[in-house]
């Protein structure tokens, strides 16, 4: 499996990934403050993890300089409350995919704080076509402030062609909504069709 991380910060879950899916496996991992960066790359050694490549990277809408906003753990685009102001480099999904000529890629998981759907719409034509899994967390004030929703993103990625369905990962058994849920999980449309009818057909 080839999979991108999205926001991987210090690497506690690209670490996860990487174990998870086993040394013939490749996970990509993205994280633009060079503070977080020094301590994915620390997490990766400590680990002894071979199948994780780290860039400094951002993911967006766009390649080149991005402003970015540094505040408690997280950082992203939005600004917040006595968050630092500094400068990250940026590619988008499509650039990356070109420049390092991966054809296949299996998983996205995002932790991008609010910037999702720019980095979906950025991409749109290649999730159309390929449509890889996506988890992604949800941060709804922050989508707020780039003039989005959760709505906004789940009707998005319905229209390439995803089945999206609401998570809440504090516990996986609870019913939940867009309106309250912390992730988003979404596959492709006509493979969960074909689940459906294939359990209709065995009953």
């Amino acid at each position: 499996m080839a999979v991108i991380e999205v926001g991987a910060n210090r690497g506690v879950t690209a670490v996860a990934i990487a174990r998870a899916i086993g040394k013939h496996g490749h996970v990509y991992a993205f994280e633009p403050v060079p503070e977080y960066f020094e301590m994915l790359q620390g997490n990766i050694e400590r680990n002894k993890i071979a199948n994780i490549t780290a860039f400094n990277l951002a993911i967006s809408d766009r390649a080149g300089p991005l402003q970015f906003y540094k505040h408690g753990e997280g950082s992203g685009m939005t600004p917040a409350q006595d968050a630092e102001n500094i400068k990250v480099e940026a590619i988008t999904i499509p650039g990356f995919l070109s420049d390092h000529q991966l054809q296949t890629v299996d998983f996205i998981n995002l932790d991008c704080e609010g910037s999702e759907l720019l980095i979906f719409r950025n991409a749109a034509g290649w999730l159309k076509e390929k449509t890889p899994p996506i988890f992604c967390e949800v941060h709804r004030q922050y989508m707020e402030t780039l003039g989005h929703s959760v709505n906004d993103a789940v009707n998005f990625l319905s229209e390439l062609g995803y089945d999206v369905r609401p998570i809440q990962v504090e516990d996986l058994s609870a019913p939940s909504d867009f309106e309250r849920c912390s992730h988003i999980y979404a596959t492709r449309l006509h493979h969960n069709r074909q689940f459906s009818n294939a359990k209709q057909e065995t009953r």
